[in-house]
């Protein structure tokens, strides 16, 4: 997998690079300024998204510093990325053991888990996250659940934590994207809509949100927009799974106009 979403395309929380905590009484000078070179280097990496390249880069960092809860947290992310979800599961404890209070590691915990089937402990995750009234960034931790709810189909409770998802950041584009998919599985399309065009306000080009609005246009009818906004999603990423559907669905409109030609 070369670029983790997960499933739902839950939310990673990635570590700042200057959040770095103390160092290691018993390390060098030279040995924490090597450790922080290498692991800004190998976040740099992942921001690139050479995965490998990371992983590579954080455990030498690790080398240096195993008592870093950042640069555990980070690996997990890397190695979650490229599908090694144990072994982002063991980075991610031994950062929790490190760090209790590291909030971030409990949504990244929850992904891990969400896809190693353990919802259960998904969900504890996700919730330790949100109860957490010093998070800074509860909106993402919301989201995820409502991800893990709508996959179970219980449309009200995911309408209801990307709402509050929402609430607690009006910018934040991917709960409007939530609230839209729940309110396209509900059956309100029109509200559906609406969300969508928010999320495409904010983000500029949500690939899932532009190709369901392309959708729900190509089955009132309306063809011209639908094929504006399918093009609109080839645009932005052909190579997604958004875009390849969005190939197809052009394909399909084109030939359906070349057969009414016919008729």
């Amino acid at each position: 997998m070369s670029n983790w979403q997960g499933r739902g395309a839950l939310v990673v929380i990635a570590t700042c690079l200057f959040s770095l905590p103390a160092p290691a009484l018993t390390q060098t000078d030279a040995e924490i300024e090597e450790a922080l070179r290498v692991f800004n280097r190998g976040k740099r990496f992942h921001q690139e998204k050479r995965y490998q390249e990371a992983i590579r880069e954080y455990r030498a960092a690790l080398k240096l510093d195993d008592l870093n809860a950042f640069i555990h947290n980070s690996l997990g992310l890397a190695l979650a990325a490229v599908g090694d979800f144990k072994g982002a599961l063991k980075s991610l404890e031994r950062a929790y053991d490190i760090n209790p209070d590291l909030t971030d590691v409990f949504n990244n915990l929850g992904m891990v888990y969400n896809e190693m089937g353990e919802r259960d402990k998904a969900f504890d995750a996700f919730t330790r996250v949100i109860r957490n009234t010093s998070y800074p960034t509860p909106e993402k931790a919301l989201f995820n659940l409502g991800n893990l709810y709508l996959e179970e189909r219980n449309f009200e409770l995911a309408l209801m934590h990307f709402t509050r998802a929402a609430d607690q950041n009006p910018n934040f584009a991917l709960a409007f994207r939530g609230i839209g998919n729940a309110y396209r599985l509900m059956g309100n399309l029109k509200q559906a809509e609406e969300n969508f065009e928010k999320a495409i306000l904010l983000s500029g080009n949500d690939l899932q949100s532009l190709f369901y609005i392309a959708q729900l246009s190509e089955q009132r009818g309306e063809r011209e927009r639908a094929l504006q906004f399918y093009r609109r999603v080839v645009e932005a990423n052909r190579a997604s799974a958004y875009g390849q559907l969005s190939l197809q669905s052009l394909e399909a409109l084109k030939k359906e106009t070349e057969l009414q030609k016919f008729e």
